[in-house]
């Protein structure tokens, strides 16, 4: 790992994550209108975990897929203690994500750089891609990330992703089955989203100030 020191990307953060702990506040503040929001509908491949997530996307390539579902795997492991990253379908609600069209394009270009830094630095490391690793060295991998400046608050933003696919109503993408509120034994508020009151409705429907 002395190659870390060597390692100086030069990194534009969009305004919306340079105050990490403000981007935080707000994503708190969307979690708990999504809760009250929802939506009645499931959008079929936003929740089907048993797709080979290799496979490219309106968003991602196929090794950006591919590299974004171990990384999340990593922040939320299938260890034992509850639901992982698949089981939650974690991948899916950042497609979810990244298909708002509310969000700042230059937010979205943050999420997809980041992956691409993350294959990156992988083969400054290892002299290999981040997907071609084995699992201790992606985990070793992850780690690193959160000691250099790209990856801090990349890695902030991914894990505070991972935690909303855990407790948002799976119309968005994630908490498959429910499984997250199940192991959280959290009973889900009513009435239940309808397509009128899911987020993206209810922000077309209301103007910011109305709301």
């Amino acid at each position: 790992m002395n190659k870390l020191k060597y390692i100086r990307k030069e990194v534009s953060i969009p305004d919306t994550f340079q105050n990490i702990d403000n981007w935080e506040v707000d994503r708190r503040k969307f979690l708990r209108a999504t809760l009250l929001a929802g939506a009645a509908t499931q959008i079929s491949w936003f929740t089907s975990c048993s797709r080979q997530l290799e496979q490219a996307n309106d968003y991602l390539t196929a090794e950006q897929s591919t590299i974004l579902k171990d990384i999340l795997m990593i922040i939320f492991p299938e260890d034992g203690n509850g639901p992982s990253a698949n089981d939650i379908n974690s991948f899916g609600y950042i497609l979810w994500v990244l298909s708002d069209n509310y969000r700042k394009p230059e937010d979205n270009e943050y999420i997809m750089e980041g992956i691409n830094w993350a294959n990156e630095t992988s083969i400054e490391i290892y002299d290999q891609p981040f997907i071609e690793l084995s699992k201790e060295e992606q985990e070793k991998m992850v780690e690193l990330f959160t000691e250099m400046e790209w990856g801090k608050n990349w890695m902030s933003v991914m894990v505070t992703l991972v935690l909303e696919s855990l407790l948002l109503d799976p119309i968005y993408g994630g908490n498959t089955d429910e499984k997250g509120w199940q192991w959280l034994d959290h009973v889900a508020g009513v009435p239940r989203p309808t397509e009128e009151t899911r987020f993206e409705s209810f922000i077309h429907k209301y103007k910011p100030g109305q709301i």
